[in-house]
């Protein structure tokens, strides 16, 4: 899938954070009930902040192209019904992968405040992978 625009960027970031939030969501339980409970949480509110980046960025962004990105590059097969150590491993693997999205959409989002956003998500993402490798 080629994101080759603004508004695909976008929506795939959204979509991202909202299969994010319902891994968490189904997966938290045993010794990772609270911290994935706390994740799907933050998930869903920063699926709320791109939504809200996505509306403001459109009335300043001219439809250019955008080249170099592809959803394929950031797919991930999360199975929240597997055991606790394998929904760990894959909840790094999905921090890992929202961090490196978030990283190549700021260079690629002409809008400025877009860019900023997808560079502090990232961060949150590295945050998060760093927390969840302490379990």
């Amino acid at each position: 899938m080629d994101l080759a625009t603004f508004g695909a960027i976008m929506s795939f970031g959204l979509d991202l954070e909202q299969q994010a939030a319902a891994f968490y969501e189904i997966a938290a339980r045993g010794a990772l009930e609270e911290s994935f409970a706390n994740l799907a949480k933050s998930a869903r509110k920063r699926a709320v902040r791109m939504e809200r980046a996505r509306r403001e960025g459109i009335a300043e962004m001219i439809l250019e192209p955008i080249t170099g990105m592809d959803g394929d590059d950031y797919h991930l097969e999360l199975t929240p019904d597997a055991d606790e150590a394998e929904l760990l491993r894959q909840a790094i693997a999905l921090e890992e992968t929202t961090q490196r999205f978030y990283m190549d959409a700021a260079v690629k989002i002409p809008v400025r405040e877009v860019a900023r956003t997808c560079i502090r998500m990232a961060q949150e993402s590295e945050r998060r992978r760093a927390e969840l490798e302490k379990l």
